[in-house]
């Protein structure tokens, strides 16, 4: 099985190949994206290749692992079954972080749906700046699909950011509160 899985992510990785764009892939280095391999490919690329293979743990962790590859660390989150995804490894895989893209769409595509998304958002709002971030992106994707969530607790803990000096979690932040003033 394990052969299986490695095939499975050279083929994705083959894909990659297959879409790259070394304009967009300039730009991103250029604008300081930190993965030395960079195919340029769009989100929207990204998940149409994710579409053309089955879910798998195995296959996805590999992809993770691939730290260095931009493109690698979107789409692990699109292959991971959500049903084993655990709390534990959820952690894992947010202190690994490198960038605020890899956290959004780490929230957007995987986090989001897994049963303990609120524990995780709450738990993280004690954590170091990328898992403030995480949470309060994550807690606006909770209130986006109508997923419970304390809502009063997130109040004050996007309010308590406002002051940050990260551009990253200071918009977060206004979109989180902008997001729950929505509800109110």
């Amino acid at each position: 099985m394990q052969n299986n899985s490695h095939e499975i992510a050279r083929q994705i990785r083959q894909q990659f190949f297959v879409f790259r764009n070394g304009l967009l892939a300039d730009n991103l280095r250029n604008s300081g994206d930190c993965h030395k391999m960079i195919f340029g490919l769009n989100l929207i690329q990204i998940v149409d290749i994710a579409k053309l293979f089955n879910k798998d743990e195995l296959v996805a962790t590999e992809l993770w692992k691939s730290k260095d590859t931009r493109e690698c660390r979107l789409i692990a989150p699109m292959l991971y079954p959500t049903e084993s995804f655990s709390e534990d490894i959820a952690m894992q895989w947010i202190s690994e972080i490198e960038n605020h893209e890899i956290a959004d769409n780490l929230c957007h595509k995987l986090l989001r749906n897994t049963s303990f998304a609120a524990q995780l958002c709450n738990k993280l709002t004690m954590g170091n700046e990328i898992e403030q971030y995480v949470s309060m992106r994550l807690a606006t994707n909770l209130l986006i699909i109508n997923k419970a969530i304390d809502i009063d607790t997130l109040k004050l803990f996007a309010e308590s950011q406002l002051s940050s000096k990260s551009i990253h979690t200071l918009s977060v932040a206004k979109g989180l509160l902008e997001a729950i003033s929505d509800l109110e």
